[in-house]
């Protein structure tokens, strides 16, 4: 058996360096070629040749813009393609490719197909110029309107803004903005984002079908899924969309997690002096309102104690055909390569 590729990771440093590591079974050389989209990628013009007593590059001076590469075996063989999980933008911290998870069935989710973000109300023109090379045609805004009214989208006019409002309904209780305005953060149980997530769960079940099924329409890819911090209802809907893909929960809430690092940290020096006000401690902040893990897996938990499986769940109350989620299957997923 000849060398295999089994895994590719891609970190952009603060210098624009790509930091590019990978996994092999065997110890053959590799070749590594990048592009500014997965099917421009060229192997017949390689970028580096790297023996097989190391399994790790820096890639300096690529140029401007998000670069894909793919590491391939130099004697033949399959290439596995990656990209940085995250677009660096300015004006968003927490826009990210969902691309490069592994399936049950070996295969692997598409890069540049699927993004999740933050919301993108305050995006610089260096910003538009990097979403354009992205090529995505619709944006799936699960923000209310009151929220929308407040932070436009900025994303260019080419890219079909299409609102699916989750948690907009003025009826529904909201327990948590009662705590804050009345001073009572103390109060917050620990378990807060998992009921919140549940009761999502359960009044939003059609919305968060329809944003399944939107990504399964002739023209609903590349495609942006975001809220405003992209962790919430955004990891809803994208906790959903990779476990009926059939990647495995580890990975799911991995996914989950980096919000905590794009998106929680980033906001904590400017919540310190009103988290200080109100009481409410960093550890504290962190461990509730967070992204903490097992806030969705106990959700992904309950789905399927109440459903039989997250699948059972989409074609239910979500309202998803079986033939969308085929669908969704042979577009988002790349089969294994032998």
């Amino acid at each position: 058996m000849g060398t295999v590729v089994l895994a590719v990771d891609v970190v952009r440093d603060d210098t624009g360096v790509l930091d590019v590591s990978w996994e092999l079974a065997g110890a053959g050389p590799v070749e590594l070629a990048v592009g500014p989209t997965p099917e421009s990628v060229d192997h017949g013009r390689p970028v580096a040749l790297v023996d097989g007593g190391s399994t790790r590059v820096s890639l300096k001076e690529l140029g401007p813009g998000r670069h894909y590469v793919s590491v391939v075996p130099a004697g033949g063989g399959a290439a596995v393609l990656a990209a940085e999980r995250v677009v660096p933008l300015e004006g968003a911290s927490n826009f990210r490719d969902l691309g490069g998870y592994r399936t049950a069935d070996g295969g692997r989710t598409r890069w540049g197909m699927v993004f999740r973000a933050d919301a993108p109300d305050r995006l610089t023109a260096a910003d538009l110029a990097a979403i354009d090379q992205l090529g995505l045609r619709v944006a799936y805004d699960l923000r209310t309107d009151d929220e929308r009214t407040k932070a436009p989208s900025a994303l260019p006019a080419a890219v079909r803004h299409v609102p699916f409002a989750i948690g907009g309904d003025a009826s529904r209780p909201n327990p948590l903005g009662d705590l804050f305005r009345s001073g009572r953060v103390a109060e917050v149980p620990d378990d807060l984002l998992h009921r919140i997530y549940l009761d999502m769960g359960e009044q939003d079940a059609a919305v968060l079908g329809r944003v399944l099924t939107g990504l399964a329409a002739p023209d609903g890819l590349p495609a942006v899924i975001h809220c405003t911090a992209g962790k919430d209802r955004t990891g809803m809907a994208v906790a959903l969309l990779l476990s009926v893909l059939g990647v495995d929960d580890a990975t799911v809430l991995d996914d989950y997690t980096l919000s905590s690092v794009y998106f929680s940290e980033r906001r904590v020096a400017h919540l310190l002096p009103r988290l200080a006000k109100l009481g409410l401690d960093l550890a504290r902040y962190r461990e509730v309102f967070g992204a903490p893990r097992h806030a969705m897996a106990a959700t992904l938990e309950a789905l399927r104690g109440r459903y039989g499986s997250v699948e059972d769940y989409l074609t239910g109350p979500g309202g998803v055909t079986p033939g969308t989620i085929a669908t969704l299957r042979e577009r988002l997923v790349a089969p294994a390569q032998v």
